[in-house]
C-alpha cells in the first residue's frame, strides 16, 4: 500500500479530540459554563428595555366594563311599565300576513263533490273497467303457439339451410385431455442425466460448517493491493473536506 493511503488511513483512524471546556457527565445542554460570582448576586440579572416591561404589563379593563349580572332576573322600571309604544313598533308587532296563494294543510279525508257522485262514464272506461277472462289470460301466458298450415308446408331457402348448418370443428382441434392418462414406455424408462441427479439430491451434513465465522479476513485479503483507482476514489472531494480549528 502507498503512503498516501497509508497517511490517510492513520487520520481517519484517529480518536476525535476533545473539545476544550469539556465537562463529563453535564447536567445540560443549557447548563452555564461558569458559576456567577458572588458580587452580582449569584444569579444572571436579565435587564429587559421599556417598551418589553410595557408589553409585559397586563391590559387594563375598559372604563364602561360591568361584570357579569348576579341573576337573570332584573326589576323593571316604572317608566317602562308606563310608556306607549310607537305607531312604527305596533306595525312590527303584527304578525306577517299570510299570502293570496296560501293553501291549508289538505285534509286527509277527501271530500267526494256533488258532480262527481252524478257522474257518468264513457263507454270506453266501461270496457277498460271489465276484468280480463280467464280464457285470455290463459292464452297469453301458454308459452306454445299454434303454428300455421302454411308455416308446416313451407320450405327453407338455401340460404337459410346454409346458415342453419352448425359451425365444423378446426381441423387441428383435440379433445380435453383426460385426467389420468398411461404414461409411455419411453418415459418409464427415461434416465435423468448427470446434472440432474446432482440438482435432485440433498446437501450432505458433511458440506455444512458450524464454525464458520463470515468476519474472519482471509490471509489473501491482509496482503492485497490497491489499485490507483481506488485510491483515488477514496480520498475526499476537497470541496467537502472541514479544516478542524
Amino acid at each position: 500500500m502507498s503512503t498516501t493511503s497509508a497517511t490517510r488511513i492513520d487520520l481517519l483512524a484517529r480518536p476525535k479530540p476533545t473539545p476544550t471546556g469539556f465537562r463529563q457527565d453535564r447536567r445540560s445542554v443549557y447548563w452555564v459554563d461558569y458559576v456567577p460570582s458572588v458580587a452580582s448576586g449569584g444569579t444572571t440579572t436579565c435587564v429587559a428595555s421599556a417598551r418589553v416591561q410595557e408589553l409585559s404589563r397586563s391590559k387594563d379593563l375598559n372604563k364602561n366594563y360591568k361584570g357579569d349580572r348576579p341573576t337573570p332576573i332584573w326589576l323593571v322600571s316604572s317608566a317602562a311599565q308606563n310608556t306607549s309604544p310607537s305607531a312604527r313598533t305596533e306595525s312590527l308587532s303584527q304578525p306577517k300576513p299570510l299570502s293570496p296563494l296560501y293553501k291549508a294543510e289538505r285534509s286527509p279525508y277527501t271530500i267526494v263533490t256533488p258532480g262527481a257522485s252524478r257522474a257518468t262514464s264513457t263507454a270506453r272506461l266501461d270496457a277498460l273497467s271489465v276484468p280480463r277472462q280467464k280464457s285470455d289470460l290463459a292464452t297469453f301466458r301458454d308459452p306454445t303457439e299454434s303454428v300455421s298450415s302454411a308455416a308446416l308446408k313451407a320450405t327453407a331457402s338455401g340460404r337459410v339451410e346454409q346458415l342453419a348448418e352448425s359451425k365444423k370443428l378446426h381441423p387441428s382441434y383435440q379433445e380435453e385431455k383426460q385426467i389420468q392418462w398411461p404414461v409411455s414406455d419411453s418415459a418409464m424408462k427415461a434416465i435423468a442425466s448427470l446434472r440432474l441427479q446432482q440438482l435432485a439430491r440433498p446437501r450432505s451434513r458433511s458440506l455444512l460448517k458450524d464454525d464458520y465465522d463470515p468476519y474472519k479476513v482471509t490471509f489473501a485479503a491482509r496482503h492485497a493491493h490497491t489499485t490507483p483507482r481506488v485510491e483515488e476514489l477514496a480520498v475526499p472531494l476537497p470541496r467537502k473536506v472541514v479544516v478542524k480549528k
